[in-house]
């Protein structure tokens, strides 16, 4: 399912075509569809050795489902160590995204990363689905049939006894396999799937699961450092935080691991969250 979404033509020098995911029920195109499109055609357009290590997007307006989007890729800067490109992404006259991102060619250097916690394996834990059942207003129907291309599994027990200043979820996921050669089709899975339930984290504190119909949820601006590929149809492990809401807009940042605890990507999200209001 992924691969089309990253198999953009090349229109005009720079500037790419990227087709809308077929059969989806979203009424708005999925942030992070639009954020893994817009890294692809940087991509494109940067030497395979250097990989993108840090890609941040700019929501502007809701995305069309329907139609194709149009990604015009700027050369910003091309140095000795690091290369970096910015993205526009347009629906027909209308701006809907901007991208910067940075690409680096792996080099030594110092090291550190913290610990992933200590988590059931994700053969132990309830399906995301299973759980929204029991926690969410939201139909688990139409997540199963939106994600079913990914085996999500979900850690209760932070809905349990959430606390009231910080939002926490726990995802296990297993990633698709990616087809094709290029090694940056993989940070642009990760950035695909960077996007999920995010921005839902800074709900948890508030009793609410991923979501529900009288609260509207938009992305504002979405960050992606990338550390380490991931392993082709791996389980990863997402701990996703929210430690600040206000203003009608949560933040969130997540960390993602691999099964043996190796840090893979960090995310960063800010959105708007707030209960919609009779006129």
């Amino acid at each position: 399912m992924i691969d089309p979404l990253l198999t953009l033509p090349e229109v005009e020098p720079d500037v790419f075509d990227g087709p809308p995911r077929v059969g989806t029920i979203l009424p708005k195109t999925f942030g992070g569809h639009t954020m893994a499109q817009a890294l692809a055609a940087a991509c494109r357009t940067v030497d395979d050795v250097r990989a993108p290590v840090f890609a941040q997007g700019l929501f502007l307006s809701a995305g069309d489902t329907d139609g194709p989007t149009r990604y015009a890729v700027e050369r910003v800067r091309e140095g000795r160590s690091m290369d970096m490109r910015a993205v526009r992404a347009h629906q027909g006259h209308r701006e809907i995204f901007r991208l910067t991102a940075s690409f680096q060619s792996e080099g030594p250097g110092f090291t550190h990363e913290a610990s992933m916690p200590n988590v059931a394996a994700p053969e132990d834990v309830p399906t995301l689905f299973d759980v929204m059942d029991r926690h969410s207003a939201l139909d688990s129907d139409d997540w199963r049939r939106e994600w079913s291309f990914l085996d999500l599994r979900y850690m209760e027990e932070n809905l349990l006894e959430p606390s009231a200043d910080q939002g926490r979820q726990q995802l296990w996921m297993r990633l698709p396999e990616v087809e094709g050669g290029e090694p940056w089709r993989s940070r642009c899975l990760v950035a695909y799937v960077s996007d999920l339930a995010l921005l839902a984290a800074s709900l948890v504190p508030h009793g609410v699961m991923l979501g529900a119909p009288d609260i509207p949820r938009a992305t504002l601006t979405h960050s992606v450092h990338f550390h380490v590929d991931p392993a082709p149809g791996e389980w990863v492990f997402i701990d996703q935080r929210s430690e600040w809401a206000g203003g009608g807009r949560g933040l969130s940042h997540a960390a993602m691991y691999s099964r043996g605890g190796q840090r893979l990507a960090t995310f960063v999200q800010d959105g708007l969250i707030r209960r919609r209001t009779a006129r």
